[in-house]
């Protein structure tokens, strides 16, 4: 299904130069306690439509948000974020010290060609997130044309992304066409077999992508905290390992449909304790003692996912397969991480821990595509409407 969205690529360059180009980016890059960028994995991702924009002698309102802030906390402002943009090109950026206001129209008006103005985070303002009409209004007047780039926001009804692209000339940015594209392909043209990898620790994260790909996969491959939901719907002891409340009759469901198609770990590394040099063993799924915790998939079960791999011609990877963040539970993670990387399949990773993941292991250069979205990318997986793409206009 192809993307029948306007696109950037499709408005003629020469009609850039001097023109206000308002860009929606997601720049939510993790970062410390004192805001200073640990990844920049969001901000590289939309560097050539940047870069595109500013040869062109555009002028870029660059915007986005930043964290959850409550009260304009300072490790919530994008000063990190211009700082590794300085670091990762050579644009002229200028950081407004607002997200709205007067003095944000003046710095708007003062920008030359091929510069860029950064809007301080968005969510300093509460019209943003509550999809104020009024905040839609001054956040359009500051462009003459919008370029939606936020994919990781699209799920959201916020004002930047459901309102403005109504109210001034819009159009998809090269990122938001690619994840798209990419994820379209996945949805209903996947070069098979089809495998996927889920892992992660909830259940009901995943249950409406499983029941969307289900009849399209040839095996899921199951790990992570939400395997001991499936793991317990067959009536394993799984000790103290996580389990979402009901969530073992939802598997069980899923498993009576489908139980042939989804695999579940058949050894798992259990631990005394959730940190890291705890006592820990590996034993099989009908062997967890009822005091220890399942922290991660177990030597038969990788070699298990191993065989499904080999032989993918596409694979999506959604969700650690163990408790990554303590490295000595990383392990079926990385080794599962770096046999999908290394597959010659079409591989495609989505959700913010398994992008954080991949980058951990620097093997984002080894996947086909590695979307910037984790609840946008399931949302759309799931077969819903992103109120970001829904905004759009269609291509004539």
């Amino acid at each position: 299904m192809e993307f029948n969205k306007k696109l950037l690529i499709d408005f003629p360059v020469y009609q850039l130069e001097g023109k206000r180009v308002f860009v929606r980016a997601d720049l939510n890059d993790p970062a410390d306690s004192e805001g200073n960028l640990t990844g920049d994995m969001r901000i590289r991702a939309v560097l050539p439509t940047i870069g595109y924009l500013v040869n062109a002698r555009a002028k870029v309102i660059l915007a986005s948000h930043f964290g959850r802030p409550k009260n304009r906390e300072k490790e919530f402002s994008l000063r990190g974020v211009k700082k590794r943009f300085e670091e990762l090109s050579s644009f002229r950026i200028h950081l407004a010290p607002d997200c709205q206001g007067e003095d944000v129209v003046k710095m708007s008006k003062e920008l030359k060609n091929g510069e860029v103005l950064l809007l301080e985070n968005l969510r300093f303002c509460p019209g943003e997130t509550k999809n104020d009409p009024e905040y839609a209004r001054f956040l359009a007047s500051l462009g003459d044309i919008y370029v939606a780039e936020a994919f990781g926001a699209c799920h959201r009804e916020h004002a930047s992304i459901a309102s403005v692209p109504k109210i001034i000339p819009s159009m998809a940015g090269f990122l938001l066409a690619k994840e798209i594209n990419t994820l379209n392909k996945l949805l209903h043209n996947p070069e098979q077999p089809l495998v996927v990898v889920a892992g992660g620790k909830k259940v009901s994260d995943k249950i409406k992508v499983i029941g969307n790909l289900i009849d399209k996969v040839d095996s899921i491959c199951v790990g992570g905290g939400m395997s001991f939901a499936f793991l317990k719907a067959k009536g394993y002891e799984i000790g103290k390992s996580y389990v979402e409340d009901n969530m073992d009759n939802v598997a069980k469901d899923i498993l009576g449909n489908n139980g042939k198609k989804i695999l579940l770990p058949v050894d798992v590394m259990v631990a005394k304790e959730l940190k890291s040099a705890s006592e820990s063993k590996v034993v099989n799924v009908d062997e967890i003692p009822p005091d220890w915790y399942g922290v991660d998939i177990g030597p038969k079960t990788i070699e298990m996912f191993k065989a499904q791999i080999s032989k993918a011609k596409t694979i999506f990877w959604n969700g650690p397969l163990g408790i990554f963040e303590i490295p000595d539970f990383s392990y079926g993670t990385r080794i599962v991480g770096l046999y999908i990387a290394l597959s010659s399949a079409i591989t495609v990773s989505g959700g913010g821990d398994t992008a954080e993941a991949v980058r951990m292991m620097n093997l984002d250069q080894h996947f086909t595509h590695v979307s910037t979205g984790g609840g946008a990318a399931l949302k759309f997986l799931e077969g819903d409407d992103l109120p970001g793409i829904s905004a759009l206009p269609e291509r004539s």
